[in-house]
């Protein structure tokens, strides 16, 4: 797949030692392209310190876009919000 957008939020500051925990959801499934959002929180803060999200979109071997593969959708339709 290729990567076809990206973005990030920064609310607050990390710095060594903190903890960061990551939160990774499925915000939108497409028939070819999926949509990641991810939260990162900061030691045992409620708040996230940063939100982010990444597209993606499947592609056959000549770059146009293709469906994506049952199993996959069907590992990823587990996480969808």
């Amino acid at each position: 797949g290729l990567v076809v957008g990206t973005g990030c939020r920064y609310f607050s500051e990390r710095a060594f030692p903190d903890v960061v925990t990551a939160g990774l959801r499925v915000a939108r499934l497409g028939g070819s392209s999926v949509r990641y959002e991810v939260g990162l929180f900061r030691n045992d803060e409620d708040s996230a310190c940063a939100t982010g999200f990444f597209a993606q979109v499947n592609v056959d071997g000549s770059g146009r876009p293709a469906p994506l593969p049952e199993d996959i959708r069907g590992l990823l339709a587990r996480i969808e919000i």
